[in-house]
């Protein structure tokens, strides 16, 4: 039957490639002055066909709390950018440069402060406290191009997956079919190719606090083990039921988890207690979709045994660790 995965995989279509270059050298609104001491703005998250947009005001960033998260992120005209105070770093407040907009000092967390981007362009904000320190912000509007300082590791993603004809499949595909449109620190996908072992931290600041996956989305050559690496307070896991992996759930600080990916395709992971608040993550391996991935042909193996690649499948090494470092393997929870 049919499943979220194939679904998604589908839409995509068969020859699906990411695209390649960088994501900051485009003419238009230079925002490199603007921008240049405020951590995290060397790319822009794509947040189109969104309505409503959450920007977290005081995250972990410039030196201390803050920090926009994400700094620089592009809408659609008529959508609504929501700020949301995490309440560290004191008080802060957001106020446009050209004075179309300011929102009164708070520190509460769970406060917010609403503006609606009507016409397309590239609008300019700060904190007025830490303005000095990096706290800045741009709302990009439309198909507005800004130039950014310094050079994002990021693949760039495409508006839409565009197979060899040319032809558009996937209007959402900027974030996975929008699997990650409620991601607030994805800016794109981190090119990790080529790198035999990728660690991910579990419990990253974002989406409201500490309920994010870093880097949320990863592009490894077949035969990369993914490593998880549990850093936050909460209760965490990383589960992705279609293709059959899942780590305990723990709050335990230094847990590790991880999984070598063979074959080409593509696996979209989460938390399950906060996915739905954004704690969700993609792997793209290799060349990346192609018709689906399913059971047939995954392989999985002991803790010392020999890793399985299979064509549009993969292979699944689960590893726990514990104090006395040993480990143990699990077959997929079906």
């Amino acid at each position: 039957m049919p499943t979220r995965r194939t679904f998604m995989l589908g839409a995509a279509g068969a020859g699906a490639t990411l695209a390649a270059g960088p994501v900051t050298a485009q003419e238009g609104t230079d925002l490199t002055d603007w921008l240049a001491d405020t951590d995290g703005a060397g790319s822009v998250t794509d947040r189109t066909g969104s309505d409503t947009v959450t920007v977290t005001v005081g995250a972990d960033a410039n030196g201390g709390a803050f920090g926009y998260g994400p700094p620089v992120v592009r809408i659609d005209p008529g959508a609504t950018i929501r700020w949301e105070w995490t309440g560290g770093g004191g008080s802060h407040n957001v106020i446009a440069s050209d004075g179309s907009f300011e929102s009164s000092m708070q520190g509460e967390q769970g406060a917010t402060f609403e503006h609606t981007f009507e016409s397309a362009g590239v609008t300019r904000y700060y904190c007025t406290p830490h303005k000095a320190v990096g706290m800045r912000g741009a709302v990009v509007t439309g198909d507005a191009n800004v130039s950014l300082p310094g050079s994002s590791t990021a693949t760039p993603t495409p508006s839409a997956n565009e197979t060899d004809t040319g032809e558009q499949d996937a209007p959402d595909a900027r974030s996975f079919d929008g699997w990650l449109a409620n991601t607030d620190n994805y800016t794109g996908v981190v090119d990790k190719r080529g790198s035999e072992e990728v660690t991910v931290t579990v419990g990253a600041e974002g989406n409201g606090g500490q309920l994010a996956f870093d880097p949320p989305a990863i592009h490894v050559s077949p035969g990369t083990t993914v490593r998880w690496v549990w850093d936050g307070p909460n209760q965490y896991d990383v589960v992705d039921p279609e293709l059959g992996y899942e780590s305990a759930t723990t709050s335990a600080a230094g847990y590790e988890y991880a999984v070598e990916f063979g074959g080409d395709g593509l696996s979209t992971y989460e938390c399950e207690e906060y996915g739905d608040q954004g704690m969700r993550g993609v792997v793209v391996v290799g060349n990346g979709p192609q018709q689906s991935l399913s059971w047939q042909g995954v392989g999985v193996a002991g803790a010392v045994g020999t890793l399985l690649s299979v064509p549009l499948a993969l292979a699944v090494r689960l590893h726990h660790k514990t104090s006395t470092r040993s480990g143990k393997s699990h077959g997929p929870k079906k």
